[in-house]
């Protein structure tokens, strides 16, 4: 219905735009309906910017591109209201259900585009740092459980790692510490968490890195400064650190590998002597045929 209303408002709009002139056409249904479709188009584009404009200012380039006047919309469609066997409301029905289907095929090409988006990010998600696991039983082994990764590159990162922390270990509270460090040597997005004890449990942390981050810093053994160190007894399984591409560069990205065949890389294709010389006889061949 609320679409309806819009295509009648649309259709009073070029009622009103239209003015006198001689010897006006009859415009055939097909090419109204045409006509109708684009001028709820303007006006919907105009009314998501929000940007004002004379209504004759909007139609009359539709009309002109379709080979009439104002005068020959205003004559048809007066003359439409003087039929009994067609009725203005046949034609705003069939741009709403012309309009209904764009919409649709548009929403199917944006679901494509976002499959697109999340096969690209899939396809360049890599794991940079993986280790099955790390037991730290006595204060030596408390080294195995500060991690650097370096020489980060823009992009979503994910840590993660399991963990049981037994009851022979010595420490009162246990915490996880990780954050990022900059070239500056500066730290930002440090994050702290207690972890749990005598249970199996997880960690996982996500960060978005840019280019003035240069190191990440995971510590599976903090202490606060007032804390005292114990001897551990904790394990650490399945520790990973997983970076995603950025959207827009995995896409770039999946582009490029796709484009690796030479026959669809215009770029390989002009450097390559051998394949402008297959062209040139493809070409001749073709001629000669």
């Amino acid at each position: 219905m609320k679409r309806f209303l819009h295509i009648a408002a649309v259709a009073a709009a070029i009622v009103l735009a239209v003015s006198a002139c001689d010897k006006p056409k009859d415009i055939p249904p097909s090419k109204l309906v045409n006509i109708f479709h684009d001028a709820f188009v303007a006006n919907a584009y105009l009314r998501e910017k929000s940007i004002s404009a004379d209504s004759l200012e909007i139609y009359e380039p539709i009309f002109r591109r379709y080979g009439y006047t104002a005068e020959d919309v205003r004559y048809t469609l007066s003359r439409i209201a003087e039929r009994k066997s067609s009725r203005l409301s046949d034609l705003m029905t069939a741009v709403g259900d012309w309009l209904a289907e764009e919409a649709a095929e548009e929403a199917y090409r944006v679901m494509i585009l976002d499959t697109i988006d999340n096969v690209a990010q899939r396809t360049f998600t890599r794991t940079i740092y993986a280790d099955t696991l790390i037991r730290a039983k006595r204060m030596a082994d408390t080294t195995r459980l500060n991690v650097v990764v370096e020489d980060l590159l823009p992009g979503e990162y994910t840590v993660t790692f399991d963990y049981f922390i037994d009851s022979l270990d010595e420490n009162r509270i246990s915490r996880a510490e990780l954050w990022l460090e900059r070239s500056d040597s500066s730290t930002v997005s440090r994050y702290t968490t207690v972890l749990y004890r005598y249970r199996d449990d997880a960690f996982t942390r996500r960060l978005t890195v840019d280019s003035t981050h240069r190191r990440l810093h995971l510590n599976m053994y903090y202490h606060m400064r007032h804390d005292k160190r114990e001897r551990p007894d904790v394990t650490i399984r399945n520790l990973k650190v997983v970076r995603v591409l950025p959207k827009a560069e995995a896409v770039d990205s999946l582009y490029r590998e796709q484009l690796g065949i030479r026959i669809f890389n215009p770029e390989l294709m002009l450097n390559d002597e051998h394949a402008q010389d297959s062209i040139a006889l493809s070409v001749h061949g073709t001629e000669a045929r």
